[in-house]
């Protein structure tokens, strides 16, 4: 097993934070390898399941998912299937009196099948950078928002 880790500051509520990285609708804008995400209702919830068609490693992969641990707006555990399965642990804690959000995700690559286990150091190469790329993506996202809310009502 595999660990990948990744912290990022977001200045933004706790609460606002969660809700846009756990409406699993915005992962196509922020997500750097997703390609295209199905799950089951509206809302995400415990028990939440889906598959989502991702470009990695040069491939196109399709990995089932569930949703294992949901507490707003606390954390999300989303376990994925397939031959690159691995269990992804999002927490958000309040930074800054609750002005910013620091939003950890820790990654644990359980990699099936014997060529998958000699690669495991590209693969954990691999995400870690795509990881480091995606949330700041998320970062610019929910803060350009939140300028541009602020804009709009400093105009009224």
């Amino acid at each position: 097993m595999t660990e990948i880790k990744t912290t990022i500051q977001i200045d933004r509520p706790r609460s606002e934070v969660f809700a846009y990285l756990t409406d699993l609708r915005n992962a196509p804008e922020w997500s750097t390898e997703l390609l295209r995400r199905t799950f089951d209702g509206d809302d995400v919830e415990l028990g939440t399941t889906g598959v989502d068609e991702l470009r990695a490693l040069g491939r196109v992969l399709v990995t089932p998912w569930e949703v294992t641990e949901y507490l707003p707006p606390e954390s999300i555990e989303i376990e994925f299937g397939g031959a690159l399965s691995a269990t992804s642990h999002f927490s958000f804690e309040e930074a800054e009196s609750g002005a910013s959000t620091l939003m950890t995700c820790v990654t644990d690559l359980h990699l099936r099948g014997a060529l998958l286990r000699l690669l495991t150091p590209l693969v954990a190469m691999d995400a870690r950078r795509a990881d480091e790329a995606q949330f700041r993506r998320a970062k610019e996202i929910i803060e350009s928002r939140a300028t541009k809310a602020d804009a709009r009502s400093g105009d009224r």
